[in-house]
């Protein structure tokens, strides 16, 4: 058999083999978009160890038997119960799953964390899911990265337990997401034994009941620094709770430093290396926060198809009804591509990890490394769970009707407390140009062979022969390698017409991020469902249904945004020789589905579980 192709995918074995022309790397930030899909095992929910499926039984249980039952009590701003919630999860070991055994944790792997922070966010909370993100997370992790062994072995234990309450402090009132633009300040005493703190911070998450913040401060006016402050320091004042949209149950405040003495044995890090910390830790915060967006997907789809099947319209369940059932269909498919990207993106940062020594004097430097290494994946696992889960709030209210508009029903409470996600751990609008400028950061500088991917793309669009080749899903597989090429072709337009100037094209930078976005999510997604079928034997109806809507969908997104690309920033012969190179590969994305009996059918298999169940 005679066979031009750029590459190969034979899918024989447990894992796809991969033929190339020339060498990509195999795991790196990015790389989805230049290798095929499937072309190396990804983690998903189905390849959880016994340890995981454990503690996620342990956590749904708990979040589902303490949080739920208590949920209005919580908004209500009952400090001392969330108090006593968290303590509860710091004798279950949910607080200290990232802190070191050696400091009173589990230190387990990112897998579990993420695992953690979903099923907490099932307890239809979203205020104590709010308190506790932001105690294990951005109020802990910058020590257990950071700290100073006699740091770790003062507050971590703490910290762990859920004696002590963390919080964050970065935002300020006039620098939100030019957090760099900070006015606190930190003068050196005479003495050298402390730094003077004065300045405001704003909207600081567990305001009224930290114990410890971590704070963000310009020593000398300008060397942007972290330091650890203990909330009953001399000087240190909270504000009152804001007055908000959602997440009533939670703590939100300022924090105002009057001549606070903070130690100097309380810098976190180095002296004017505080935004290595503060960039690094929003990553984290970002993977985590696409998690208990995860979770709460879940619970709409849940509560959906609890009340669709119970709700008797025109003689008959609501259920039955079509426009009923491509709804909770849609919430299906969004839900399964974000437990998709998010389990692949925390199971990459794991195996990272996994390849540093613990004796390594540079270990904490080399995980903060593997981590950054994955910002990209990071940003839209943030981006496409804050989104995802709005938008099944907003269908899942819909299927409620006027109940869904009242407080009797979770879906009112689930969209007001979700609107802020878009907002939190940086803007989606900044996660996006992050997104975009990551991809063209690893363009300009090679770290990832994409020049080598569009000369590929040029030789497809000349006519010569690119064919994949699998018995699993091959018509989405193709459709999604040249969602690739289209992608790639709208990046490299726009770098030849901008180069290093694209960085400032924020219009322009958010359709190339969609793109990204949406590819991200079509490749985790069909590598996931391949994965499953050669672990099966076969592949599942329902899995398939899933990959082909979500190909369906998602690969038209992405050719009609690369030509909204190239209609803004070209014209005349230019324009027309690119539009004529979109056409040549967006015939190769022509699907023949039928969406509205899949989608018929996933929400029949949705009634026969009674939940979602994958």
């Amino acid at each position: 058999m005679n066979i031009h192709s750029e590459f190969i995918i034979l899918e024989k074995s447990q894992f796809p083999h991969i033929h190339f022309n020339g060498g990509f790397p195999m795991k790196a930030g990015g790389t989805f978009l230049i290798q095929p899909v499937a072309s190396s095992p990804i983690f998903t929910t189905e390849t959880f160890s016994d340890e995981q499926k454990e503690i996620s039984t342990l956590t749904l249980e708990f979040a589902e038997e303490q949080i739920l039952p208590r949920k209005k009590q919580i908004e209500a701003l009952d400090g001392e119960l969330s108090r006593n919630l968290m303590k509860q999860c710091g004798e279950l070991g949910l607080l200290g799953v990232d802190i070191p055994e050696e400091y009173g944790g589990l230190g387990m792997d990112k897998v579990t964390s993420a695992i953690i922070a979903e099923k907490i966010s099932m307890g239809q909370s979203g205020s104590f899911t709010t308190t506790f993100s932001a105690h294990t997370g951005i109020g802990t992790l910058p020590i257990v990265l950071y700290g100073t062994p006699e740091q770790k072995e003062k507050y971590l234990p703490k910290l762990g337990s859920g004696e002590w309450i963390g919080a964050y402090a970065l935002t300020e009132p006039g620098s939100g997401s030019d957090a760099l633009a900070a006015k606190t300040t930190a003068v050196l005493s005479e003495d050298g034994k402390y730094y003077v703190l004065n300045g405001v911070k704003q909207f600081i998450t567990n305001g009224s009941w930290c114990d410890l913040v971590i704070l963000y401060a310009k020593v000398d006016g300008e060397k942007f620094t972290a330091f650890l402050i203990e909330m009953d320091t001399p000087g240190m004042e909270r504000g009152p709770e804001e007055v908000k949209m959602g997440l009533k149950g939670s703590s939100t405040t300022q924090l105002i430093l009057n001549d606070v003495k903070v130690p100097v044995e309380n810098v976190l890090g180095e002296v004017g290396k505080g935004h290595h910390i503060a960039f690094n830790i929003l990553n984290i915060g970002r993977y985590k926060l696409g998690s208990a967006d995860l979770g709460g997907c879940k619970v709409t789809i849940n509560e959906a198809v609890k009340y669709a099947l119970e709700r008797r319209q025109f003689d008959q369940p609501i259920a039955h009804f079509d426009a009923i059932k491509a709804k909770l269909a849609n919430m299906i498919v969004r839900t399964f591509e974000l437990e998709s990207i998010m389990y692949r993106t925390v199971g990459d940062i794991d195996q990272s990890i996994s390849r540093i020594r613990a004796d390594d004097p540079n270990y904490y430097n080399k995980i903060n490394k593997a981590i950054e290494t994955y910002a990209l994946e990071a940003s839209i696992c943030k981006v496409y769970g804050s989104e995802m889960l709005w938008r099944n709030a907003d269908d899942g209210l819909q299927i409620l009707g006027g109940y869904g508009f009242t407080e009797e029903y979770p879906m009112a409470a689930i969209s007001r407390d979700n609107r802020v996600d878009r907002i939190f751990e940086g803007t989606n609008e900044i996660n996006r140009q992050i997104i975009a400028g990551q991809f063209l950061k690893k363009a300009l500088t090679e770290e990832l062979p994409i020049r080598q991917r569009i000369n590929q793309m040029r030789a497809v669009m000349s006519g010569r022969p690119f064919r994949v080749y699998s018995d699993i899903l091959p018509q989405e597989k193709t459709a999604l390698e040249y969602a690739k090429f289209i992608a790639l072709h709208a990046f490299n337009e726009s770098i030849i017409k901008y180069g290093q100037g694209m960085r400032h094209e924020h219009q322009l930078l958010e359709l190339l991020a969609n793109m990204f976005i949406n590819i991200y999510v079509m490749d985790s997604t069909l590598a996931r469902i391949s994965q499953a079928a050669e672990s099966n034997g076969a592949l599942p109806e329902d899995l398939k249904t899933i990959g082909q809507l979500s190909v369906f969908e998602k690969v038209r997104h992405v050719t009609r945004e690369a030509k909204i690309a190239l209609l803004s920033i070209l014209e005349g012969e230019e324009l027309q020789t690119a539009l004529d190179e979109l056409n040549a590969l967006t015939r190769h994305t022509d699907m023949h589905l039928n969406a509205f009996e899949a989608r018929r059918y996933l929400a029949e298999v949705l009634y026969e579980k009674g939940k979602y169940e994958y």
